[in-house]
């Protein structure tokens, strides 16, 4: 491409000193031939100057080139690391976001199985509490109903 590059200037400077070498041929002849060897002389400086900026151009471009390609091929080799690394870690996170559910899941069953033990365990205890404060209650009338027999002992044995 370069060298493409350069071939397409270096046609362009021929052609531009071609057209500078036909334009002073309009001149006298005397006058032609002092700028004719003036124009040749400066024209060949000319175009090795600018031959040699053209060489050093193309050299900095190639370089750059290559320093770019190189560039590129780490910058596509990283991304490609890259891509596959987020796409290991979604992976990781959906497979988290799986068990986390499970989790929550299980959690969720133990703490239901737990509230219907404790609400059959406070049935179980209601049901004691209500036997005990009926046999309570029993006992209570039976003292209440010896409350007068003791009472009529005790003014007797007054």
């Amino acid at each position: 491409m370069f060298a493409l590059m350069f071939v397409l200037l270096w046609v362009g400077v021929v052609c531009l000193c071609y057209r500078q070498l036909h334009q002073t041929s309009a001149l006298s002849v005397g006058v032609m031939e002092g700028s004719y060897r003036d124009t040749l002389e400066c024209t060949e400086e000319d175009i090795t100057d600018k031959v040699v900026f053209l060489e050093k151009r193309v050299t900095e471009l190639e370089k750059d080139t290559a320093a770019n390609g190189e560039q590129h091929s780490r910058l596509k080799q990283e991304n490609l690391q890259l891509v596959h690394r987020a796409n290991a870690l979604e992976e990781q996170l959906k497979e988290q976001e799986l068990r986390a559910d499970q989790t929550l899941l299980e959690e969720i069953k133990k703490q239901r199985e737990l509230l219907s033990k404790m609400e059959r365990e406070k049935s179980i205890e209601i049901e004691n509490l209500q036997a005990r404060l009926q046999q309570l209650d029993d006992e209570n009338s039976e003292l209440r109903s010896c409350v007068p027999c003791l009472k009529a002992n005790i003014e007797r044995l007054e």
